[in-house]
């Protein structure tokens, strides 16, 4: 697991730096958006990234804390280590919204020199979202304990929770005819 922290360090802290060159990219373009569309746009596509960069604020020092021996054994039992798996997990899906976020700007960004940022990062970023998905099923399926809620069974046949599910029937409400006629060109219920 060691090994595969450190590839995961280095992909999360080179991503970061990634996103941070993204966010920079995309920081004039919402200020000097040509509509609102193109500001709400970018400004969803930037909100998302500074998220993802709160989390990696995170992540990225507890996978230091694991890589220092000081985050406990690898173990299911060990909750910072459900912790870290929990955050990787997370990850992977930020590192795929990432790439498509890039793909996203490649159709827009015409010029040669974003272009070219967007396409190193894009395949960059692509690569490590194969390898963190690759890396991740197998670290799962090592710590997978084979457990089961046993209170799974409550939703087999619908949301136990759903309180309009349990409720008693509404009382039926008599259906009442309404009167049509006519007026000057239309008809108007009374």
């Amino acid at each position: 697991m060691k090994d595969e922290l450190t590839e995961f360090y280095n992909i999360f802290t080179d991503t970061k730096k990634d996103i941070e060159s993204f966010m920079a990219m995309l920081d004039p373009v919402i200020n000097h958006a040509n509509d609102d569309h193109e500001r709400l746009y970018y400004h969803h596509i930037y909100e998302e990234e500074e998220q993802r960069l709160s989390r990696l604020a995170e992540m990225i020092p507890l996978i230091e804390t694991f890589q220092a021996g000081k985050g406990g054994d690898f173990v299911p039992s060990n909750n910072t280590f459900n912790r870290l798996l929990q955050e990787l997990n997370l990850e992977k899906f930020g590192l795929h919204n990432f790439v498509e976020h890039l793909d996203l700007a490649l159709f827009q960004f015409k010029d040669a020199e974003r272009q070219a940022k967007l396409s190193e990062m894009r395949s960059a970023n692509h690569k490590s979202y194969q390898f963190v998905k690759e890396k991740l099923a197998g670290i799962n399926a090592r710590f997978d304990t084979g457990y089961t809620d046993p209170h799974a069974h409550h939703d087999e046949h619908g949301d136990h929770l759903d309180h309009q599910a349990h409720a008693a029937p509404a009382a039926k409400a008599p259906i009442q005819k309404t009167k049509r006629s006519f007026t000057v060109g239309s008809l108007i219920s009374k």
